[in-house]
C-alpha cells in the first residue's frame, strides 16, 4: 500500500534513510508537477489562444540529507563515500524510492558538502539536485506479459501435448550477473590482471539487462573465472559457452574457454576471435581427463594493449555438442535454489509456452499508473512479417521482416529503436503507417499475428511486453 512516509531511498550503492547512517532531511520534486512546456497560440485579433496540448519540461529533483557519524574520521568516511556517489554521468542513473515503490531516472548536476568547523564532531549535511531528462515516474517493479502469435490456419487444441524436450541443465552458479558479481572472479595468466564488475551497458545485453565487464589497463593474458555449482568427474564431456561482446579488437590476438579444477587450469580451447561491437557465442568442449575434476570453467583473451570485455548467458552443460542456452530466469526454465546463485535447468517437456485456451495471440497489459507507458517489445522467432496491434485503441505495428529460429527483434517504443539480437538496426522493418503501441492507465488487449515459416509446423513465436507503471 502507498505510504505517506518517505522511508527508504537508493542511490547507486548507497542507501539513505531509516537504517543508514544519511538521514533524509527533504525531498523537492518528486510529486511536483514538472513545468509545463505549452503549445498555445494567440488568436490574432481576438482575445485568448488558441490552446495546443500540454507537455512538461525535464524534472528537477532536490535531495537534503543528514550525516552521522560515529567519529570525525566516521563522518568523513561518509562525506567520502557520497562525493564518490555523487560524480558526474553520461547517462542518467535510478533514483530509487524503495518504500514508495518507484523511481526516477536522474543525473546529479549540483551537490553541496558543507564542512561547518564549530558542529563538524559527528553530524554533517549534504545536498544533491538531479536533473531528470525524463520526467516520468516509475514503479520499481518491472512487469512482463507473454503470448505466442496467433495461428487461425492451425487453430490450437487443449490440452496440448508438448514435444517433449529433454532436462537440459546449467552448472554456472551466476551466468548472466543479473544480481552481483558473485561467483565471478578475475583470472591472469600473464601481464596485468584484469578487474571483473557487474555492468548495465548502454548497447544493451545479450542476455537481461546486465553483464559481466572485464577490464584490462595494459597488455596481458587473462579474463573471468565462473563458479559451477555441479562439479564434473573423469570421462565426463563438458560444453562450455559464452556470449561474448568486445568493443574494439586493437590488440587481441586470440580468444580461450577454459576449463578449471579450483584454480588449476585444465585446458584451454582456442576459439574464433569475435567480430566486434557485436555480441557473439564462444564456446569449446572437454572430456575430463582421469583423476580430474572440472569445478570451474572461464573465458580470457590476450591483449597487447587496454581492453574490455563483456560476459554474458554463460554456460555449462555435460554435453559434447552446442546446447541452447538456459537459465532460471529463460522460458520454461527454473533456478535449483536461488536465482543467479545456484545451477538451473529447462524443464523437461517445457518446449512451448502457450496463453490460456480460445486467447492464443492476446495478452492483456496492466498500466497501474496515470500516464500512457511505454513498452519495450521482444518478438523472438521464427516468424514472417510480425504484427502487433493494441486493440484497446485501435493502433498497430507492423513489420517487413523475417525470424529465424534462436533470432529475436528487440522494440523500444519510447526511443522507437529497432533492433535484431538487441544491437543490429533494423528500422526499416516498421511498415509506413505503423502506430508505435502506448499502453494507456488500465488495461490493454494486445494481439499478436504473423506469419509460421515455410516446415515449421504450428505457430511458436513468442512476443514479450516489458513496462512499468508510469506516472507525471
Amino acid at each position: 500500500m502507498p505510504q505517506q512516509k518517505l522511508g527508504r531511498i537508493q542511490w547507486g550503492d548507497l542507501t539513505f534513510g531509516p537504517g543508514s547512517q544519511y538521514a533524509v532531511t527533504s525531498i523537492d520534486g518528486v510529486d511536483d508537477l514538472p513545468d509545463i512546456r505549452a503549445e498555445d497560440v494567440a488568436r490574432p485579433d481576438q482575445h485568448g489562444d488558441y490552446t495546443g496540448p500540454d507537455y512538461t519540461g525535464p524534472r528537477v529533483v532536490q535531495l537534503g540529507l543528514g550525516l552521522r557519524g560515529e567519529s570525525p574520521d566516521d563522518l568523513r568516511a561518509l562525506t567520502l563515500a557520497l562525493r564518490d556517489a555523487t560524480q558526474p554521468q553520461r547517462q542518467p542513473a535510478p533514483l530509487q524510492l524503495l518504500d514508495q515503490g518507484m523511481l526516477v531516472y536522474g543525473k546529479v548536476r549540483k551537490r553541496s558538502l558543507p564542512y561547518d568547523a564549530e558542529n563538524l564532531w559527528s553530524l554533517g549535511s549534504a545536498a544533491l539536485e538531479l536533473y531528470c531528462a525524463d520526467p516520468y515516474l516509475y514503479s520499481l517493479d518491472e512487469h512482463t506479459a507473454s503470448t505466442t502469435a496467433y495461428s487461425p490456419a492451425a487453430g490450437r487444441t487443449y490440452p496440448l501435448s508438448y514435444a517433449g524436450l529433454a532436462e537440459l541443465v546449467n552448472s554456472v552458479l551466476n551466468p548472466s550477473a543479473e544480481t552481483d558479481a558473485t561467483n565471478i572472479v578475475a583470472y591472469s595468466s600473464a601481464g596485468t590482471a584484469p578487474t571483473v564488475a557487474q555492468a548495465t551497458p548502454g548497447f544493451g545485453a545479450r542476455i537481461g539487462v546486465d553483464t559481466a565487464l572485464v577490464t584490462w589497463t595494459a597488455s596481458g593474458t587473462g579474463g573471468a573465472r565462473y563458479t559451477l555449482g555441479t562439479g564434473y568427474a573423469a570421462g565426463a564431456a563438458v560444453r562450455a559457452s559464452a556470449y561474448v561482446y568486445l568493443p574494439s579488437l586493437t590488440g587481441i590476438s586470440a580468444v580461450n574457454v577454459m576449463f578449471f579444477n579450483g584454480t588449476t587450469l585444465l585446458s584451454s580451447v582456442a576459439a574464433t576471435t569475435p567480430p566486434a561491437a557485436t555480441w557473439t557465442r564462444v564456446e569449446g568442449g572437454y572430456t575430463v581427463a582421469a583423476g580430474q575434476s572440472v569445478t570451474h570453467i572461464g573465458v580470457r583473451l590476450t591483449t597487447t594493449a587496454a581492453t574490455t570485455m563483456h560476459l554474458d548467458g554463460v554456460m555449462a552443460t555435460p554435453a559434447a555438442t552446442t546446447q541452447p542456452y538456459v537459465d532460471g530466469d529463460q522460458m520454461g526454465c527454473i533456478w535449483d535454489g536461488a536465482p543467479q546463485a545456484s545451477t538451473s535447468r529447462r524443464v523437461a517437456g517445457t518446449d512451448r509456452v502457450y496463453g490460456d485456451a480460445g486467447k492464443s495471440g492476446r495478452l492483456t497489459a496492466v498500466n497501474a499508473g496515470a500516464s500512457p507507458a511505454y513498452p519495450v517489445l521482444r518478438i523472438d522467432g521464427p516468424v514472417a512479417n510480425p504484427s502487433i496491434e493494441q486493440v484497446t485503441t485501435g493502433g498497430g505495428l507492423t513489420l517487413d521482416g523475417t525470424l529465424q529460429p534462436d533470432e529475436y527483434l528487440l522494440i523500444d517504443t519510447r526511443t522507437r529503436a529497432v533492433l535484431l539480437m538487441g544491437s543490429t538496426p533494423r528500422r526499416s522493418w516498421v511498415r509506413a503507417g505503423s502506430t508505435w503501441p502506448l499502453l494507456q492507465p488500465g488495461e490493454n488487449e494486445i494481439a499478436y499475428r504473423g506469419s509460421a515459416l515455410p516446415g515449421a509446423p504450428g505457430q511458436t513465436s513468442l512476443l514479450t511486453v516489458t513496462w512499468r507503471d508510469t506516472s507525471l
